[in-house]
């Protein structure tokens, strides 16, 4: 980048940004999509399960004045992970209606009523065509965005002792593309010989 070389992302692995004998979290960077085409690992683990496509996350936010006292009256209710332009994806974008689900469990479900939410992407455009174009904040900015964020979420998702889970989904569309590549590798594994 010093050298005026074109950047098309960063990556960091735990190795260098935590220390061994004391690491503050694990994160793994897994890849998603190859061109067009939506790609996961496969894993018997369901934790390391990733979910495959280009995705955006939403946080829905309600206004809600028996979870206590938020700044503008909103409490964070759930994310919500789509394949950026599918049908949950553009619901949220105009507004409309919607329904969040539980991805291990269809039955727990909440919906969020046109007019009674907001929700905002969680990410955003860092670099574009190898340059900065997202803001540098100061430790400071980033400080009082993280404290402010914070107060939005319920005192039983906050407390330490026995918190509520915040409720995170993924929607019906990139829940039956995980389902439709996993049930694809299955099969092939099952097909495969070994001479």
């Amino acid at each position: 980048e010093r050298q005026g070389a074109c950047i098309d992302s960063y990556g960091v692995g735990d190795a260098i940004a935590t220390s061994k004998a004391a690491p503050c979290f694990g994160n793994v960077y897994k890849l998603v999509q190859i061109g067009d085409q939506p790609v996961l690992k496969r894993s018997e683990d369901k934790i390391k399960l990733i979910n495959p496509g280009f995705q955006i996350t939403w946080r829905i936010s309600a206004q809600d004045s028996a979870k206590g006292n938020r700044y503008d009256g909103y409490v964070f209710k759930a994310d919500v992970t789509c394949l950026r332009g599918d049908a949950m994806d553009m619901a949220i974008q105009k507004g409309e209606t919607i329904t969040v689900r539980d991805e291990y469990d269809a039955y727990k479900n909440k919906t969020f009523e046109a007019g009674a939410y907001v929700a905002r992407p969680m990410q955003q455009q860092v670099i574009a065509s190898g340059k900065r174009v997202a803001p540098v904040h100061s430790l400071e900015d980033k400080k009082t965005f993280f404290q402010d964020n914070l107060h939005h979420f319920s005192p039983a998702e906050r407390r330490l002792i026995n918190p509520h889970y915040y409720k995170v989904d993924i929607s019906d569309a990139l829940y039956d593309c995980k389902m439709e590549i996993i049930g694809k590798l299955s099969r092939e594994i099952e097909n495969l010989s070994i001479d």
